[in-house]
């Protein structure tokens, strides 16, 4: 099923719970909805490129140990 247009933190909300019980992972679900909102107008910041950054070392370390 498609998901709402809209803006408000419901709809991202019923967006996000919608896509989980179809089975798709939790950070693909909101990760669409966002997206879908942003197109929507609303003004959600994109996650930044530092903390992504940090995140794939952290994961980098994590597998050498």
């Amino acid at each position: 099923m498609p998901l709402k247009r809209g803006t408000s933190q419901a709809t991202i909300s019923e967006n996000i719970a919608e896509m989980i019980e179809s089975g798709r992972p939790q950070k693909q679900a909101v990760a669409a909805s966002l997206d879908t909102a942003r197109k929507s107008g609303a003004k959600i910041p994109k996650r930044s490129r530092a903390s992504a950054r940090r995140r794939k070392k952290k994961r980098a370390r994590a597998r050498s140990r």
